[in-house]
């Protein structure tokens, strides 16, 4: 039993190990999609100030580009939310780890402290016995001793009858 015990919490070891890599790489990678939507946010303002047209307008070809920059942006935005949600559903199942954890600790806890109250109860009732030895068997004692001397004054009241 102890060794189930031990290999189930070897393996929910192995398992949050693991689940604290993938945290950790989930929150690298979104530093990095930050960063880089950092990068094209500046490349988008970059590129809605660029005139180069004809007496400084815009061109088809500075629309179509800041067009593309702003769906990498949206594309990055929706990355992080795929991150930011595999992030939240982490917490959630932690979460739910440590309540099934604190669940189990609690239960664990309770028979612990009912073995102890039985163990308690049985050590009383064995101290009040040793305290207070059985009736019964003094009686018993007394029973035999009282034969016993009674015995004793028969036999030697028959002796007397025989030497008399």
């Amino acid at each position: 039993m102890k060794k189930l015990q031990l290999t189930c919490i070897l393996i929910c070891i192995s398992i949050m190990s693991v689940f604290a890599q993938t945290q950790m790489e989930d929150r690298m990678n979104l530093q990095n999609l930050l960063a880089e939507r950092a990068k094209n946010f500046s490349r988008y303002t970059s590129s809605i100030q660029k005139r180069s047209g004809i007496f400084g307008n815009k061109t088809k070809h500075d629309l179509a580009e800041s067009n593309e920059v702003l769906i990498a942006i949206v594309t990055l935005d929706n990355d992080i939310m795929d991150a930011l949600n595999r992030s939240l559903s982490y917490k959630t199942f932690e979460k739910t780890t440590d309540n099934y954890s604190s669940r189990d600790c609690e239960m664990k806890l309770k028979q612990s402290m009912q073995v102890t109250d039985t163990l308690m109860k049985q050590l009383t009732l064995l101290e009040n016995k040793m305290k207070h030895p059985d009736s019964s068997g003094l009686m018993y004692k007394t029973f035999f001793y009282i034969l016993l001397a009674l015995f004793i004054i028969m036999w030697s009241r028959m002796r007397k009858r025989k030497t008399a």
